[in-house]
């Protein structure tokens, strides 16, 4: 996971001094928490604003601050679920904060902040641009010093929003607003040098001539298009013909950015953005890979940019009901950090409602169904997270409890190791997962499975710790696979290390470890096996999450 950047930090700290503080106890304390975080120590910020909030439960400003830390301290943590821990109670504060006190413009300000800094799978970059915006308008009201510095630190944020999600006209509009609220000051003069920039971007849109230089593979039509492109690189219908050929021919990814290449420069060619969503969608049809270690947010940007192309091209015919249903249901089943059920859902009861065919018609009934379905999961997730003891959650974890079967032994080629489990809750994505067999000096003998991000991604983002630790990612090529979700699995051991070499006589540590996103929920379990003598089995029933595992030596 990205961690909250020193930038942020930075500029966060400079502008809490811009802030206007009104006196009182309360105030006081929190300025002792800034003072913290000022000298570098956030946690005991946080530690602070916690006794704080505890004590005075319904104070928007300790709340702000809280969350506001709360975020930076995820910057520190030292693995992914630890971050991404923090980050969700970082917006769970920021949230309270802003419900507490609507008219309290830090509160909108700090979780602006944090919402557009977060990495994108977060899905918060739109909510934080309109809180920006709300944050804006508010300190606009007034005109003491405080107050202009606080709307220029809002305004440099929003700006750096927009240009995050690909708005030029909101980061120019930003841009000029900072030049008004403080003419001759260092922002303004900033926000100046970065219009010049925006304006020479604006007026040609870079094209990289490197997309059309013939590659092995390409077929004659396509070679007779890049030829004419590279005597003239800037024919937009060249281009489009260009992406049109590569998704005749299945060759989704080029398509995919000869399609944005295009959709730069003609923005009103609704069948095009169609076209690049389609694209982008076939391109990421495949499975976590090796190219994530080099981008661990690869996949993330592909969805927001698939999403992206389906807004558009909706956007530029609203009335179409097959865009409309095909971006419902694109947005319910990618990814949920994408935030577009709501959307989806709207989408799909148009569909219903409007002059679409019967098929259309049925098509949408059915994915409205998978939301609802989807909506009670996230019910179930909540109960799980935050009422875990509960007669709610037990009655959750048992709907959840997937059917086991049984595995036909007298086909197993022995002597081997049986590893029985079950995966019995399931998230919004499918959990990271890994399976290994340790000797007993804790050393790696083989993993036998884990999940293809975890397992790509390594040491980059760990959310599998035990794992990472114990194997240091060797021995792990050729076994990283698409992620198991809720439900029985099986893995045969035959009794060999990583390099195949057949194992010992003796007793060995087998042990499954699974981390699941967005709620943060981990178990890990373990079994020792005698291997060599009779044979044995070990059966461990504990927690909700791996509630069943059962090891067998089979002689």
């Amino acid at each position: 996971m990205r961690k909250v950047s020193t930038t942020i930090t930075i500029t966060i700290l400079f502008l809490l001094t811009a802030l206007a503080v009104t006196a009182g106890e309360v105030e006081d304390r929190i300025a002792e928490a800034e003072k913290l975080a000022e000298a570098g120590d956030v946690a005991g910020a946080v530690a602070l604003l916690e006794k704080i909030t505890t004590e005075n439960p319904d104070n928007s400003d300790a709340m702000a601050y809280l969350g506001l830390y709360t975020g930076m301290s995820a910057g520190q943590a030292q693995n992914y679920d630890e971050a991404g821990r923090l980050m969700m109670l970082s917006f769970e504060k920021l949230d309270k904060a802003v419900a507490l006190d609507e008219k309290n413009p830090e509160a909108w300000l700090f979780r602006g902040i944090i919402n557009i800094n977060v990495p994108g799978f977060f899905g918060r970059l739109e909510a934080g641009i309109s809180d920006l915006e709300h944050a804006a308008g508010l300190y606009s009201a007034s005109t003491s010093p405080e107050a202009v510095k606080a709307h220029v630190a809002a305004l440099t944020n929003l700006a750096e929003g927009y240009a995050k999600n690909e708005d030029p006209a909101g980061q120019k509009k930003a841009l000029e607003n900072i030049i008004a609220v403080a003419p001759g000051t260092e922002a303004a003069t900033a926000a100046e040098e970065q219009l010049k920039g925006l304006g020479e971007v604006e007026e040609k849109p870079e094209i990289d001539t490197g997309l059309f230089e013939p590659k092995a593979g390409d077929s004659e039509k396509v070679l007779a298009l890049k030829r004419s492109l590279m005597e003239d690189h800037s024919d937009p219908t060249l281009i489009l013909q260009l992406g049109e050929s590569y998704y005749e021919e299945e060759s989704f990814g080029h398509a995919m950015e000869i399609l944005k290449v295009y959709t730069a420069i003609e923005k009103e060619n609704g069948a095009a953005f169609k076209m690049l969503a389609l694209s982008t969608a076939y391109a990421a049809e495949h499975g976590y890979d090796e190219t994530i270690y080099e981008n661990t947010d690869y996949r993330s940007n592909l969805a927001f940019e698939l999403m992206a192309a389906w807004d558009k091209a909706v956007d530029l015919s609203p009335d179409d009901m097959e865009l409309r249903l095909t971006r419902g249901t694109f947005g319910l089943l990618l990814p949920f950090f994408l935030g577009k059920h709501d959307q989806s859902v709207a989408d799909l009861e148009m569909v219903v409602k409007g002059e679409a065919s019967e098929e259309m018609k049925a098509e949408a009934l059915y994915y409205l169904g998978y939301a609802r379905e989807r909506e009670a999961l996230r019910n179930y997730i909540k109960l799980a997270k935050n009422y875990p003891k509960s007669a709610g959650a037990r009655l959750a974890f048992e709907r959840m409890m997937p059917h086991v079967e049984r595995l036909d032994e007298k086909e197993l080629d022995t002597p081997c190791v049986k590893i029985d489990f079950i995966l019995g809750f399931q998230d919004e994505l499918p959990p990271q997962t890994a399976v290994w067999i340790e000797d007993e000096n804790e050393n790696q003998i083989v993993t036998l499975y884990v999940s293809g991000f975890a397992g790509y991604v390594r040491e980059k983002q760990i959310t599998l710790p035990l794992w990472a630790a114990v194997t240091g990612f060797e021995g792990i090529d050729g076994i990283t696979s698409a992620s198991i979700d809720i439900g029985h699995h099986i893995f045969i051991w035959d009794l060999k290390d990583y390099n195949g070499k057949k194992v010992k006589k003796g007793k060995y540590r087998v042990r499954v470890e699974t981390s699941h996103w967005p709620s943060n929920l981990y178990q890990n379990v373990e079994a020792f096996i005698e291997v060599g003598k009779k044979e044995n089995s070990v059966r461990v029933e504990e927690g909700d999450f791996i509630p069943f595992f059962e090891v067998t030596y089979m002689k």
